[in-house]
C-alpha cells in the first residue's frame, strides 16, 4: 500500500474516533440542575402509600377510615404513586425523562458508601466517590474533596453566582465546596440576599417559622431562594437539596412524609414551567433527581437508615435530558450507582470528570 495513502487512512480513522467519542461529545445540554430529596424511599416513589406502614401507625379503627387512605390509596402502585406525585409521574417521567431504581422491574440503583446516612451520601454524589474512612459523620466539617460544582465552575470559567447550591440542611454548606466561598451556597437557617423585596421578606420569615429541627429549615424557603436565584442570575449549574422527606420520617410522621413528597411534586412542576418558558434553559438543560440514601423497607424500619439497615443502600436516579430519548422506568438493566452522578452531570456538558477525579464512578449511559 502507498505509504502516504496508509497514513491518510490512519489519520482519518483517528479523527473519526475523536469526533465520535461519546464521553466527550458536546450535546445540546448547556445547563445542569441536580435535585435531591433527602432519604425519600424507593417504596413511596415507585409504589405510593405503603399500606403496611399505614396499618402500623393506625391506632384506632380500620385503615380505610383514615385520611391518608382516602387521599392516597389506589389499587395499583402506578395509581398510588401518581396520587402523591402526579406531575413527576404523569408528565416528567412519561413525556420527558426516565428513572432507574424500581427493583420490581429489574432496575437497581445503589450507594457505594458503607455508612448509609447523609454526609457520606451527599459527598458521594458531589465528588463521585465514597470515602468511608474520612467522611464518617454528619458533623460540620469541610469536605476535603473538591466537588463537581467546583470542577464545573473552573472548566466552564464561571463566576460564583453561576454555580449555586441551595439546601434545607445547614451542613450542606460544608459538603458542597472544599473551599468556603468557591460557589454560591445557602443552606439551613441562613439569610439569602436578593434584590426582590418579596425574597427579602421570605429570607426574614424563615427565622420566624422554625421547624422541629434546629439544623433544617422548611423546604419552601430553600425552593423559593433557588428559583429566585435561577430567574435572576441564570446559573449554568445548580444544586437544590430538599430535606423534609427525611426529617419527618425520623419523627415517625408518615403523613408529613407523603405531604412533603406532594409539595415537592408541585415545586418540580413550577420549576419545569419556568425552564420551559426560558430561552436560556428550554431544551438545553439536564435535570438529575436522586437521594442521598434509602431507608428501611419494612413497617418496623422505615423511619431509619444507616449501616445496619440493608434497605438504606437502595436509591433511585431520575434524568430529564435532551441527551436522552429514554422515557419512563428502566427495566432489566445493570445496576447504576450514586458515585456515577457527578460524572454524568459532566458528560452531558461534554466534560470528562475523570480529569478531576480519576477514582470517580463512570457516567451513566443515557439511552
Amino acid at each position: 500500500m502507498n505509504y502516504n495513502l496508509k497514513n491518510k487512512g490512519l489519520l482519518l480513522t483517528v479523527l473519526l474516533f475523536v469526533f465520535a467519542a461519546p464521553a466527550l461529545a458536546q450535546g445540546r445540554t448547556e445547563n445542569v440542575i441536580l435535585i435531591t430529596l433527602d432519604g425519600a424511599r424507593t417504596e413511596e416513589l415507585f409504589g405510593g402509600l405503603d399500606i403496611e406502614i399505614l396499618r402500623a401507625i393506625t391506632k384506632e379503627g380500620p385503615v380505610q377510615d383514615t385520611a391518608l387512605y382516602k387521599k392516597y390509596w389506589a389499587e395499583t402502585p402506578e395509581a398510588r404513586r401518581e396520587k402523591i406525585m402526579p406531575f413527576f409521574w404523569g408528565t416528567l417521567m412519561k413525556q420527558h425523562g426516565s428513572i432507574a431504581g424500581n427493583r420490581r422491574l429489574g432496575s437497581t440503583a445503589e450507594i457505594t458508601n458503607g455508612h448509609r446516612f447523609s454526609y457520606p451520601g451527599y459527598s458521594e454524589i458531589l465528588t463521585g466517590e465514597a470515602r468511608d474512612d474520612v467522611i464518617n459523620s454528619n458533623d460540620r466539617r469541610r469536605n476535603p474533596s473538591p466537588s463537581v460544582l467546583q470542577f464545573l465552575k473552573r472548566k466552564l470559567n464561571l463566576d460564583s453566582r453561576q454555580v449555586a447550591a441551595f439546601a434545607s440542611w445547614d451542613v450542606m454548606n460544608w459538603i458542597v465546596e472544599s473551599e468556603a466561598g468557591a460557589i454560591t451556597s445557602n443552606a439551613g437557617y441562613q439569610a439569602y440576599e436578593h434584590p426582590d423585596p418579596e425574597i427579602q421578606a421570605l429570607s426574614r420569615l424563615q427565622f420566624e417559622t422554625p421547624t422541629p429541627w434546629d439544623s433544617v429549615r422548611h423546604d419552601l424557603y430553600t425552593f423559593r431562594f433557588a428559583l429566585a436565584h435561577l430567574k435572576t442570575y441564570q446559573p449554568r449549574a445548580m444544586f437544590l437539596s430538599l430535606g423534609e422527606t427525611d426529617d419527618w420520617a425520623h419523627d415517625g410522621r408518615y403523613d408529613r412524609v407523603l405531604q412533603a413528597l406532594e409539595r415537592t411534586d408541585n415545586y418540580l412542576r413550577e420549576l419545569w414551567t419556568f425552564l420551559q418558558g426560558s430561552d436560556r434553559y428550554r431544551d438545553k438543560t439536564t435535570i438529575l433527581i436522586s437521594v442521598d440514601h434509602g431507608r428501611g423497607d419494612t413497617a418496623g424500619q422505615w423511619t431509619g437508615h444507616g449501616r445496619r439497615i440493608e434497605g438504606a443502600k437502595y436509591i433511585w436516579i431520575a434524568v430529564i435530558s435532551p441527551e436522552s430519548s429514554q422515557r419512563g422506568e428502566w427495566k432489566q438493566t445493570a445496576t447504576v450507582y450514586q458515585n456515577q452522578i457527578a460524572a454524568t452531570l459532566c458528560r452531558v456538558l461534554g466534560l470528562d470528570y475523570s480529569e478531576h477525579n480519576p477514582r470517580a464512578g463512570k457516567p451513566i449511559q443515557l439511552r
